[in-house]
């Protein structure tokens, strides 16, 4: 019985210690950021500035076709290889395990670090706001900044380290998904706007990261040995 019960601990303690070191690193966290310094705040909500983004955003609207729609619901579930329509059907996931591993990372901590950027302004959503705004899709969670436009940016700005050919087509995609979300309904410009300024940021950040500079490594030697020589 009392050998049975030293087994037991030393069990639970091994079982630990795998858990632990399992467990993934991350490249950044909110504690390296001051958002209230990188970010400028949100217009007052009764601005002129904000009454200004209304009725851009009503305009856009205006001019939202059926295309657009489609784009913004493929562009809603963002992983790095939503890229591939820049670089090429060659780069997908079941092709370069590696990459998708990697580019996951970044994906899951730019979303965190954003999460903790909207908890410190607390914007509303626009539609909430203007009942004349018609999202294409909701959320639940603040406006300000955008996520997408950061989560677009960070992954733009980490892929053009591994295809620097590919970086013109590759920042002029995650423009065009920070775009978007301004012509869904879904975030004011401005919130775009600062999407694309903690993006940066993050992916600075990251580039500081030595495990992020290992795996990046790792993913450009493997896209390299995939990427076809005429695409």
């Amino acid at each position: 019985m009392n050998h049975a019960k030293r087994i037991v601990p030393r069990i639970a303690l091994l079982m630990l210690l795998a858990l632990s070191a399992t467990a993934r690193a991350t490249f950044v966290t909110p504690a390296d950021f001051d958002f209230k310094a990188l970010l400028p705040p949100p217009p007052a909500l009764d601005s002129d500035h904000a009454k200004q983004e209304i009725d851009q955003m009503l305009e856009l609207q205006a001019q939202r076709t059926d295309a657009d729609v489609k784009r913004i619901k493929v562009e809603s579930k963002m992983t790095g290889f939503i890229f591939s329509q820049s670089v090429g059907s060659w780069f997908n996931p079941d092709d370069l395990p590696v990459t998708a591993d990697f580019l996951n990372e970044v994906l899951v901590d730019s979303r965190t670090i954003c999460k903790s950027a909207k908890a410190v302004f607390e914007r509303k959503r626009p539609y909430l706001i203007d009942s004349r705004i018609k999202p294409c899709e909701t959320e639940d969670t603040y406006s300000y900044p955008s996520s997408h436009a950061t989560r677009a940016t960070v992954l733009a700005m980490t892929i053009a380290e591994i295809l620097p050919d590919e970086k013109g087509a590759l920042i002029a995609q995650a423009d065009q998904i920070g775009v978007d979300r301004a012509l869904a309904g879904q975030h004011f410009p401005s919130d775009v706007t600062a999407g694309l300024i903690l993006g940066k940021a993050i992916f600075d950040k990251m580039m500081q990261n030595p495990d992020f500079q290992v795996q990046l490594q790792k993913a450009k030697a493997e896209c390299l040995a995939r990427e076809p020589v005429s695409k």
